[in-house]
C-alpha cells in the first residue's frame, strides 16, 4: 500500500521553534499538525492571490473599475441566494 504521508525535515530559527512548541502545547496539537495547517493555508492564500491577480488583469483589460467588480460580485451573491 502506498504511503499516505511523507516525512519532511525543516529548519526553524530557535525563536520560531519555541513559538511553535508553545502553540502546540496550548492547543494540544502536534507540531506536525500545526505545520501541515500552515502549509495548507499558505497554498490556499497563494491560489487566491493568483486568481485575484488574473481577475484584476482581465478587469483592467476590459476597462472595468473596482466599483464595477464589486457590483458584479454583489449581484452574483444575490442571484445565488435566490437560487438556494
Amino acid at each position: 500500500m502506498p504511503r499516505k504521508s511523507f516525512v519532511l525535515s525543516i529548519s526553524l530559527p530557535p525563536e520560531l521553534s519555541t513559538d511553535l512548541d508553545e502553540v502546540a502545547s496550548q492547543e494540544r496539537r502536534s507540531r506536525s499538525e500545526l505545520v501541515r495547517e500552515a502549509v495548507r493555508q499558505y497554498i490556499l492564500l497563494n491560489r487566491w492571490r493568483a486568481l485575484r491577480e488574473k481577475a484584476s488583469l482581465r478587469a483592467i483589460a476590459r476597462g472595468l473599475k473596482e466599483e464595477d467588480v464589486e457590483r458584479f460580485i454583489d449581484e452574483e451573491r444575490s442571484a445565488r441566494r435566490r437560487r438556494h
